[in-house]
């Protein structure tokens, strides 16, 4: 369908623009300006409707201060405060430092594509850097609730073994070494992102810069998925299992302990009082017998003495 000369001209000129920025020479005829018309209202609206949007945006803006605020101040608890320097507090501090890297770099640009879809105006260098970041973040955050649960149950089921090296120093080694293990299996990501443009006519298009997968690894998806969500939650699945069963076998154990102290102490509580009874009744038999003897001794002496009378 053929358009009128003005709005043609103007199409031509927007046309231009999104093509070749920093160009004012227009090439495309009446029908291509029509199908490139077309071209960009099939690849989308920019934004979606505000009654989506808004709610969303509200959602992510508290997530973002509430994430910030809670997640710095327990990394200042924990650094000014010696005595919270413990085992589980090293842990819960890199995961507060994952969840800052992660509201830092990946919830501000989230908020600007709500309103904004395309194109991306932050860059590739950023666009690569957030990528990395989040998925480096994501790795370390899940490597330390695996090490952590391990180190409950190293606590719970193997107490002795927790002794051979000093646990503070062993969860701050743990904790630098999954980090330069995120650091290293995040590299894929940098690999593989980039801003990718829509094409037409062999014309790439500015207005529809993306930044998504520019390139595909094989496997590599497949592999970050099986060493770092399959794997941790098997691992972390079948520990808490057995400290689950350890845990229940303690409570047995100290109920049966619970219950033969009863018995025993009712033991000694039959057998005191079988004692004190005697007892009593010992104390009564001397008493009787003392008794006795107090009154021969008397009647011995009354006959000693009448006796002595009548000489």
């Amino acid at each position: 369908m053929a358009l009128p000369h003005n709005e043609s001209v103007n199409l031509s000129l927007n046309i231009s623009s999104l093509l070749h920025p920093h160009s004012t020479i227009t090439t495309l005829t009446e029908e291509d300006e029509g199908n490139f018309s077309m071209y960009i209202f099939d690849f989308g609206p920019k934004r979606d409707s505000l009654s989506s949007v808004i709610p969303m945006t509200v959602i992510y803006v508290v997530i973002l201060i509430t994430g910030l605020i809670g997640n710095i101040c327990t990394c200042v608890v924990i650094i000014r405060n010696k005595h919270m320097r413990t085992v589980t507090n090293y842990y819960l501090f890199s995961l507060a430092i994952s969840d800052l890297l992660l509201l830092i770099v990946g919830l501000p640009q989230e908020l600007y594509l709500l309103w904004n879809k395309y194109p991306y105006v932050f860059g590739e260098a950023f666009c690569i850097i957030r990528g990395y970041t989040a998925e480096m973040s994501t790795y370390a955050s899940i490597l330390t609730i695996t090490l952590f649960t391990l180190e409950r149950y190293l606590a719970i089921c193997h107490p002795l073994r927790t002794h051979t090296m000093s646990k503070l120093s062993r969860a701050i080694y743990m904790i630098i070494g999954v980090w330069i293990f995120s650091l290293l299996c995040a590299t894929h990501v940098a690999l593989q992102l980039g801003i990718v443009y829509q094409e037409y006519h062999g014309h790439r298009i500015y207005e529809t810069a993306e930044c998504t997968l520019k390139t595909t690894l094989q496997h590599a998806f497949l592999g970050s998925t099986l060493a770092f969500f399959i794997v941790p939650m098997v691992v972390i699945s079948v520990l808490y299992v057995q400290i689950g069963v350890q845990l229940r076998e303690s409570d047995s154990v100290s109920h049966n302990r619970s219950e033969v102290n009863m018995e025993q102490s009712e033991n000694l509580n039959g057998d005191s009082k079988n004692f004190s009874l005697k007892k009593v009744h010992l104390a009564k038999l001397l008493k009787r017998h003392s008794t006795r003897s107090i009154r021969g001794t008397a009647t011995s002496s009354r006959k000693a003495v009448i006796k002595m009378l009548c000489k």
